[in-house]
């Protein structure tokens, strides 16, 4: 009788070990699927790659020649073979000589956003007190004053970037130029172009509006800034 009670609780004490054990398993078994079988997701921030970047839409990669397969020859036609390669390098270079040679990106021609001069100069990496912040910062752009409903221009041929409204620069356009260059247009009203329409110089792409928001304390006036490969650079000196 005493084995018997013996035998009952070792039996008792093992299977509540090996249940213990058993859930142990099967949870690192949930977590091990949740991490690695779930799908991973990450949302990608919509402003991300427009403000002050270039456009890389096209690629600068090239095809690479087509280089003729070598032939091997019997040694006694040797000398035949190196004037049939000669005569084909010169035909080569005569078809590359005829070739047009390959153009590159013109440089844009400028032409002023606004019928204004500019009422507050770019500062370049010198601070400048923002009545509007109540803080220093630089002053990375130029500004053209003017009255709610005059007409913004675009300064260059190019493509719409982005058009958008937000707590900083409120209704804006960037246009997308050649030579790695963007213009930003920032305190806008009805605008009249979309993403991805091509614009020429002197197009009217919007009219001002209420000041942006980050400049509010200036009054209605255009808020241009150019980029050039990701610098910005003093849009007063490109006209």
């Amino acid at each position: 009788m005493k084995k018997t009670n013996e035998a009952a609780r070792w039996w008792s004490e093992d299977r509540g070990f090996y249940m213990i054990l058993l859930l142990c398993v099967l949870a690192v078994a949930v977590a091990a699927y949740v991490l690695f079988a779930s799908p991973q997701t990450v949302e990608a921030d919509p402003m991300d790659g427009y403000l002050y970047e270039a456009d890389d839409s096209v690629s600068a990669s090239e095809p690479l020649d087509r280089v003729p397969a070598m032939e091997t020859e019997p040694a006694e036609d040797t000398d035949d073979s190196a004037d049939a390669q000669a005569a084909e390098a010169a035909a080569d270079t005569e078809q590359e000589k005829d070739e047009p040679a390959e153009q590159t990106a013109a440089a844009p021609t400028f032409t002023p956003p606004m019928d204004a001069d500019v009422s507050h100069a770019f500062s370049g990496d010198t601070l400048e007190y923002n009545e509007t912040t109540r803080d220093w910062r630089t002053h990375e752009g130029a500004d053209y004053a003017g009255e709610e409903g005059d007409a913004v221009r675009a300064i260059a041929d190019g493509t719409v970037l982005r058009v958008g409204d937000d707590t900083i620069y409120g209704k804006y356009v960037i246009l997308s130029h050649t030579q790695d260059m963007n213009s930003l247009y920032a305190g806008l009203d009805n605008i009249t172009v979309s993403e991805g329409d091509s614009v020429k110089g002197g197009d009217q792409l919007a009219e001002l509006g209420s000041p942006m928001p980050l400049e509010q304390a200036l009054g209605v006036h255009l808020h241009l800034a150019v980029t050039k490969e990701g610098d910005a650079v003093d849009p007063a000196g490109l006209f």
